[in-house]
């Protein structure tokens, strides 16, 4: 498996070890959520936050 990503359509998503792209939230609001917090200069490594 591969890290968590945030797609341009605000899902949660990781790729599983068979190659395939899993949605795990499927929520916009989840993608202008860690905008924000990306805005306001918050280091999203090592942990969400969310």
């Amino acid at each position: 498996m591969t890290a968590l990503v945030v797609d341009a359509d605000g899902r949660l998503t990781y790729m599983g070890e068979d190659g395939r792209r899993r949605v795990i939230v499927g929520d916009q609001d989840l993608l202008r959520r860690v905008q924000q917090i990306q805005d306001q200069s918050w280091d999203l490594e090592g942990g969400c936050g969310i």
